[in-house]
């Protein structure tokens, strides 16, 4: 993911370190656990991201429409929306230092395969993270809003969009396009969201082409997640734990 540039004929220092989006597929693998997931829905509550970046529940919706809505894009071009990038490759200043940087994108591809682990269980295993009493999110919108927006920001990227779906699929596009556009209160206060969600997440899930980022879907006869596909540098716990709180 790093990479330093060549020094200068003169005698000035070399320039500074330069983050690169980094190749999923010469990652080692590690577990995602849920001191994991705590840190990373903290780290986006922070103040010092530039405007537009994801909350936990956005991230969440954003990773699970790459897994079940395969785009064929490099990670240079899907991580920065994340952190409100619209443009190109831009490091915000948050995560500027290699440090931070990696582990930084360690978490959010450590919970990207997560989140894949439990999609290509037989049966899937999947429940949206909608944090209601959630602090971290500061009113922004409600947490089904921002899972669903997360979501649809995703389908952006794919140009093909829903021509050649089926018809449970486009419905279950639909349903969740529905709660993006709802208002605050009405989103917050539905307690079926989560359910309607997951609904419309595993009917997706079982017309799936490939696993997005994480590449071809694995052998369900074997039971094994493709390898070199995971969390990079960061360090974490050795053992599994759930992602949520109970």
């Amino acid at each position: 993911m790093l990479q330093k540039r060549h020094r200068s004929h003169s005698r000035t220092n070399a320039d500074p370190t330069v983050l690169l989006p980094p190749n999923l597929r010469t990652l080692d693998a590690r577990p995602f656990t849920r001191q994991d997931f705590q840190t990373m829905r903290a780290w986006l509550a922070e103040h010092g991201w530039p405007r537009g970046t994801m909350d936990i529940g956005m991230l969440e919706g954003y990773l699970v429409a790459l897994l079940v809505w395969p785009v064929d894009i490099s990670s240079g071009a899907w991580l920065p929306p994340i952190w409100g990038e619209k443009a190109g490759w831009k490091v915000p200043a948050k995560i500027a230092t290699p440090s931070a940087f990696n582990k930084f994108i360690g978490l959010v591809v450590g919970l990207l395969q997560d989140l894949d682990r439990g999609l290509s269980a037989c049966p899937p295993r999947f429940a949206p993270t909608l944090p209601i009493d959630e602090a971290g999110w500061r009113g922004r919108s409600a947490p089904g809003i921002a899972w669903a927006q997360g979501f649809l920001r995703a389908l952006e990227q794919n140009s093909q969009g829903l021509q050649w779906r089926s018809t449970a699929a486009r419905s279950a596009v639909a349903g969740i396009a529905r709660y993006a556009s709802l208002a605050p209160p009405t989103a917050g206060a539905d307690p079926a969201v989560a359910t309607n969600l997951k609904s419309a997440v595993l009917t997706l899930v079982a017309e799936r082409s490939s696993r997005g980022p994480l590449g071809a879907l694995a052998s369900r006869d074997s039971g094994a997640i493709a390898p070199n596909v995971a969390a990079p540098i960061a360090s974490g716990a050795a053992s599994r734990a759930p992602r949520h709180p109970d």
